[in-house]
């Protein structure tokens, strides 16, 4: 099967999936049905967009090797465990090795805030905003703006980078 991601969503679910988790699952991106693509680490998760059209189930990649950050388009061939880095014309520029994770992704809808709720103050791991930062870099070069829902003190927010791509954050007791 070919999964086809852009660059942008690539990179940014990249920043958020686990690294060396022993929930070995959390360590890719998941590639779900109806273009939904995921990424989290158990503190905060991406949910983005993927290109592929006829995925039923989910696939859940780990990209091995070190991240290529000069193409548009990224192809992975989950049978050869290959990735085929694109540029806007089409041309590979690049290569790395992939492993399709044998595993059962979270059902990240269910912490995904249903409504929003004031909050007089709320407190977040700096990191995990300056990786918000980062993702907003990466969408909005120009204007790194985001749009934060908060949902009450203890609750998740949510981190808006455009109409389609959200980052879901929990918030630390202070």
């Amino acid at each position: 099967m070919i999964l086809t991601v852009s660059k942008q969503a690539l990179l940014s679910a990249m920043i958020f999936q686990a690294k060396c988790d022993e929930r070995y699952y959390l360590n890719g991106i998941c590639f779900a049905p109806e273009k939904k693509l995921y990424s989290t680490d158990g503190h905060r998760a991406f949910l983005g967009e993927h290109e592929s059209e006829d995925l039923k189930e989910n696939v859940i990649v780990a990209i091995k090797g070190p991240k290529f950050v000069k193409f548009d388009k990224a192809k992975i061939d989950t049978e050869l465990g290959i990735i085929t880095y694109l540029d806007c014309f089409g041309i590979r520029v690049g290569v790395a090795i992939c492993e399709v994770i044998d595993g059962v992704y979270p059902d990240i809808s269910r912490i995904i805030p249903k409504e929003n709720r004031p909050v007089s103050e709320i407190g977040f791991n700096a990191s995990y905003l300056a990786d918000i930062e980062k993702a907003a870099k990466i969408y909005n070069p120009k204007y790194k703006s985001i749009k934060i829902k908060l949902n009450g003190n203890d609750n998740a927010a949510i981190a808006e980078l455009n109409k389609k791509t959200f980052v879901i954050v929990m918030p630390t007791r202070i």
